[in-house]
């Protein structure tokens, strides 16, 4: 009824009402046409007008897909976080003081030697991807699904990766065969699941605390389950494991079993003739051998190999009572043989050390010790062997800095989570001149075996 009444002679109530429809059509006319318009440019607006949000979804999904990465020691990253990569790329990792227990009354003060492990910031791993913006308003329906997602799949991947191919050299106890994989052969369980308790047991005997973890392949793990598909698991868990080949929880002395399809493969070196120790009272990080064969032999040992010396046994770090098992030292770097004499100067981690608060054997090997590789003098040369792992999660330890935010970019975003341990750099530019915009995603990160002790190498 007001239709020709002049806008100052309405009634307030009626000027009001107006208003309140006119802009709720504005508001209907807004919706209507994002909601018509082509899916991309919504979402890809959206998405980038919350950065910290897609962040913080891609932070989360790193840490669900993460296996070997996810179950490591952490607690370093706050290090970096503290002093920044400008300032440094390196923290230490010290390790617990050993003393020797004296008897009687007099006592004379042990020395207090503080051992460290550099923990290094060494990778920068990224994923860039560009679009022009006929892709942006014609095709991308989904940003993050589509393009975002994958990306922080192939990151996560990375890191897991060079993580697993990089720590299992560093560890010396080894239990198994190479190429044989637990459960495969024998008498099942008893088979598969001996390598498993030896591993277990390698860290009881030196006082390694659990719980502990083991990471398999995906084949050692099918193995694993089926072995044991009747005997430990409860129904419910028989019931998981048939559905999507998960072994059960805790068994085996292992608090949590993981299926990881990073587990790196060994090349055992080329090995050959009959290797024995060359000099008796050896001790260090090195052992003059021969016996290697007459004829020169390249990368006779490959860094990583595993050997025991015949009549060295491992001992208690607490007690330094032997554990009547022989001691394991991994080869260091690649060994040639000499032609003609055989001879071999192999470098070995741990180093041999025969008392003291830092004694890691019973004793130095006699002269013409035999020298075994994964056990056997020459069986297992050449010989691809995938590594699994069973360890105390401190065994190693992830760090993770904040790369830094630079300016004069469209968008540059942080996210950097205590809670996940992850901290992950967005950057977004656009080019004007060529119409394309670029996305980027970078971690910053570096892997260390703080405590190689902790952890028992898995053959298969």
């Amino acid at each position: 009824m007001f239709i020709d009444t002049a806008w100052s002679q309405r009634p307030a109530w009626a000027r009001a009402s107006l208003l309140l429809l006119a802009a709720l059509g504005a508001l209907v006319v807004v919706l209507l046409a994002h909601a018509t318009a082509t899916p991309g440019v919504l979402l890809a607006v959206n998405v980038f007008a919350t950065p910290s949000w897609v962040l913080k979804k891609a932070a989360k999904r790193f840490v669900n897909n993460v296996v070997f990465a996810g179950n490591v020691n952490r607690s370093y990253d706050d290090q970096y976080r503290v002093q920044g990569v400008k300032v440094g790329d390196t923290v230490l990792a010290r390790l617990p003081q050993r003393y020797e227990v004296g008897k009687g009354a007099s006592a004379n003060p042990q020395p207090l030697t503080d051992q460290t492990v550099p923990i290094k910031i060494t990778d920068q791993t990224h994923i860039l991807f560009d679009y022009d913006s006929w892709a942006a308003s014609l095709f991308i329906d989904d940003y993050m699904e589509r393009y975002g997602n994958p990306a922080i799949d192939q990151i996560t991947n990375e890191i897991d990766e060079t993580g697993l191919a990089r720590m299992y050299p560093l560890v010396a106890k080894a239990v198994g065969t190479p190429a044989v994989v637990p459960g495969s052969t024998g008498t099942l369980p008893f088979a598969a699941n001996q390598v498993y308790l030896d591993a277990q047991t390698k860290l009881r005997e030196v006082a390694i605390p659990g719980p502990y973890k083991a990471v398999l392949s995906p084949n050692m793990h099918a193995y694993l389950s089926n072995a044991n598909a009747t005997l430990f698991n409860p129904s419910g868990l028989i019931a998981a494991a048939y559905k999507n080949g998960q072994f059960g929880e805790k068994a085996l002395g292992i608090s949590a079993w993981f299926m990881d399809q990073n587990v790196p493969t060994h090349v055992v070196g080329a090995l050959g003739g009959t290797p024995l120790v060359n000099g008796a009272d050896q001790t260090g990080s090195t052992i003059v051998a021969d016996g290697a064969g007459a004829t020169a032999i390249a990368n006779y040992f490959l860094a990583g190999d595993v050997i025991q010396l015949a009549g060295v046994y491992d001992v208690n770090p607490l007690s330094r009572k032997s554990t009547g098992r022989l001691k394991d030292f991994r080869v260091t770097a690649n060994v040639d043989s000499i032609v003609t004499t055989g001879a071999l100067t192999i470098p070995i981690s741990p180093a041999i050390i025969t008392s003291g608060q830092w004694q890691t054997c019973s004793a130095s090997p006699a002269n013409n010790a035999a020298i075994t590789t994964f056990g056997h003098a020459s069986s297992y040369l050449g010989l691809s062997t995938p590594q699994g792992l069973v360890y105390n999660q401190d065994a190693f330890a992830l760090a993770m800095a904040d790369p830094m935010l630079p300016g004069g970019l469209w968008i540059a975003e942080r996210i950097r989570s205590k809670q996940l341990n992850i901290s992950i750099r967005m950057m977004k530019e656009h080019s004007v001149r060529d119409d394309v915009s670029v996305c980027r995603f970078d971690t910053f990160h570096g892997w260390s075996a703080i405590r190689e002790e902790m952890a028992v190498r898995v053959c298969s």
